[in-house]
């Protein structure tokens, strides 16, 4: 009972239910009337699923090229109430006005900040320097102030910064002498400007195991969709269904651990690319 608890409330952080009624989409400034969810195919899909062994380069061109054309095209799809004293929370598909499509030579060097995470018993930092991969998380793109957030369901993969960019600003909890990674990337590789400080790699939609599992034996069962889970398996279905999840492969140029930091490529420490 305790380890169903524990999925349910990993789904709602992830997912959050749908909490009102179609009329309260509308009063949002901007916000398309929200679409009625169903079991059934939406028609925008927003990223082409990924071929199998495509590589990272081809996959993020095409879909930050895709997900830059949807700029200022949104549709609100649900709401949460955070109460009198919580953060209402708004999910849209589409992306904000302001993003684009950039390339790695604009943005110089990069910086991926792990939070001091660990995986296993190992910092995130180690794992990346070690592996020479980025992978994405499950989170999707959020805009957030005190009393709302705002989460673009169609922007999830590699989230990055630049090192310029100062930390507190970034919404994570983040010092200055928390683990971060710098690194370049291939000069192809796609990418999207979101706002200041805030880029992204488009990577396919990354479910835990146990969602994903689900969502396979309801598309083998060929049955109704399940309850309670129509806002995730729309998304899924939304971007063609489950797909091989892809790393952002990188270079290592210049990490921080524990406060200090370890240059490894000067070289590209002064000429990124």
């Amino acid at each position: 009972m305790r380890k169903l608890a524990n999925r349910i409330l990993a789904l709602f952080l992830l997912f959050p239910p749908t909490a009102y009624a179609g009329p309260v989409y509308e009063t949002l400034a901007g916000a398309a009337p929200a679409p009625v969810l169903s079991p059934s195919l939406p028609e925008a899909v927003p990223a082409d699923t990924r071929a199998y062994g495509e590589s990272a380069v081809s996959y993020t061109a095409r879909n930050a090229r895709k997900l830059a054309a949807m700029a200022g095209k949104l549709t609100q799809i649900n709401f949460t109430d955070g109460g009198m004293d919580g953060q209402d929370k708004y999910f849209y598909w589409g992306a904000p006005s302001v993003v684009r499509q950039v390339t790695p030579a604009q943005t110089g060097l990069i910086r991926h900040w792990t939070s001091n995470g660990v995986v296993d018993g190992v910092p995130v930092v180690d794992l990346i320097v070690k592996s020479g991969a980025l992978k994405a998380g499950p989170r999707p793109y959020i805009i957030p102030e005190s009393h709302r957030a705002d989460y673009y369901q169609d922007l999830h993969g590699v989230f990055f910064t630049t090192p310029e960019f100062r930390p507190g600003d970034l919404w994570m909890g983040l010092q200055p002498d928390s683990d971060y990674v710098d690194f370049v990337v291939d000069r192809n590789m796609g990418a999207l400007y979101l706002a200041p400080g805030n880029y992204l790699f488009p990577c396919p939609l990354k479910l835990p195991g146990w969602l994903a599992a689900e969502y396979s034996k309801w598309k083998a069962s060929g049955g109704p969709m399940p309850s309670g889970m129509e806002f995730t398996f729309n998304q899924v279905e939304r971007e063609g269904g489950l797909q091989e999840s892809l790393d952002i492969p990188v270079t290592v140029v210049r990490y921080q651990k524990g406060g200090k930091v370890t240059v490894l490529r000067p070289d590209l420490l002064a000429k990124p690319y």
